[in-house]
């Protein structure tokens, strides 16, 4: 027998014994199938991580918007510079705490829904005419309803 005739014999012979393993040892019924692993970082948050997300995007704008206004003399929107400048932060390390399944998790989501509540009702006074604080204050809104229910 030469090399490759006895590659052959080998190769056939490894085929059918993988048949008769699989033909030996069928796939588990999904009965058998052991628990679902419970979600941890973004998975066991998704919520609450895609709204504070979300929040930092829409609270940057509006901060820019804020800071236009103010560097035109406007005082108007100092009080919404302020809370969205409180609130970015707070929202941030939802972010990034939901990214670790930190077991800070849930004390901080109560701070950040009470700062995204303050930003939600300062901006709320300007919604009707900024385009960006109405924005902002339904993002807030979002972002305190799933931060609350952490």
């Amino acid at each position: 027998m030469n090399r490759r005739d006895a590659l052959k014999t080998t190769a056939a012979a490894g085929a059918v014994l993988s048949f008769a393993a699989l033909a030996a040892d069928p796939p588990k019924a999904a009965a058998d199938a052991k628990p679902a692993v419970k979600p941890s970082g973004i998975a066991a948050h998704k919520a609450m991580y895609d709204a504070a997300l979300e929040c930092v995007r829409v609270g940057q704008e509006c901060l820019d918007h804020c800071i236009r206004n103010l560097s035109t003399g406007d005082k108007m929107m100092a009080e919404c510079a302020g809370t969205v400048r409180a609130m970015l932060p707070l929202c941030g390390a939802v972010v990034e705490l939901s990214r670790l399944d930190s077991a800070h998790l849930k004390a901080l989501a109560a701070v950040c829904a009470k700062a995204c509540r303050d930003c939600e009702a300062a901006c709320k006074k300007h919604a009707g005419h900024h385009a960006e604080c109405k924005a902002c204050m339904e993002s807030c809104g979002r972002c305190a309803a799933a931060c609350e229910k952490a």
